[in-house]
């Protein structure tokens, strides 16, 4: 293997956030420190001054978590990180709300750059609120975007074989999204290539990675290692062990039941 994977993985990172911020933000984001953390639950998050240098200097961490790349789409990742952007953005030209709201000036700022806020992440859901979601204007500028990155080369190449379970936005799903030319624009931004590259961007990672092991199996798998919690009805004790056993309360001289949760 001649390539550095670390290098290629922070590199393609660097280069997407620079040209997300010259396309959709006009160059006003400064530089700042992206990280992958498998922090849980979450695909990604914004946290200001996190970082300090050896010379004092202090900067603003971007995080996407790794362990969701392969059970989403192409274009989640690209839309994780123009999410945390906005954020980032109102933290330096807006006023942020509370930890992990996301207010009216963030949704705004998020549909001024074709990418709408949604709670359930379809149409209709809430704009503003705790948890957000999102989904790209069809056509709007952030999936041109996403188009220009992916025909240049520019998305994640690296990708965690044990992914966690992510439900795909159903909008998202590349069988429900009509790949044609008679709402484009500009026929020579999106042409034929192009719409083949939205068919990519909307397709989930593991159906076009190889040696991506499937869902179900990291689910059983899991399953598996969980501890199985044993009672006596006569006495209350309880033990755990894993599933099947056969085993007596010694003090009561009657079978342990498997409690179901």
């Amino acid at each position: 293997m001649n390539t550095i994977p670390t290098a290629e993985f922070y590199d393609i990172l660097q280069k997407i956030y620079h040209i997300f911020n010259e396309k959709l933000f006009e160059g006003t984001l400064p530089n700042c420190l992206i990280t992958v953390q498998r922090k849980k639950s979450v695909m990604g998050y914004f946290s200001s001054h996190r970082w300090v240098s050896n010379d004092g200097i202090k900067i603003h961490e971007l995080a996407l978590n790794p362990a969701y790349f392969t059970s989403c789409n192409f274009i989640e990742v690209f839309q994780t990180m123009v999410h945390e952007m906005c954020h980032l953005w109102q933290f330096e030209h807006g006023k942020p709300s509370r930890r992990s709201y996301h207010n009216k000036e963030w949704a705004q700022k998020m549909e001024s750059i074709g990418l709408i806020p949604s709670s359930t992440g379809v149409p209709g859901g809430s704009k503003t609120g705790q948890n957000m979601n999102d989904y790209p204007q069809k056509n709007g500028l952030f999936e041109r975007v996403c188009i220009e990155l992916y025909k240049n080369g520019l998305f994640v190449k690296w990708f965690d074989r044990f992914p966690e379970v992510h439900k795909v936005i159903k909008n998202q799903n590349v069988d429900l999204y009509e790949f044609d030319d008679e709402n484009i624009d500009d026929p020579a931004l999106l042409g034929l290539n192009d719409n083949e590259i939205l068919q990519n961007l909307y397709t989930v990672v593991s159906n076009m990675v190889s040696d991506i092991v499937p869902i179900d199996e990291i689910q059983a798998a899991a399953k598996a290692k969980q501890k199985t919690k044993y009672i006596c009805n006569s006495c209350g004790a309880a033990v755990w062990g894993r599933d099947n056993l056969n085993i007596k309360c010694n003090s009561c001289n009657i079978d342990f039941e498997i409690i179901d949760y």
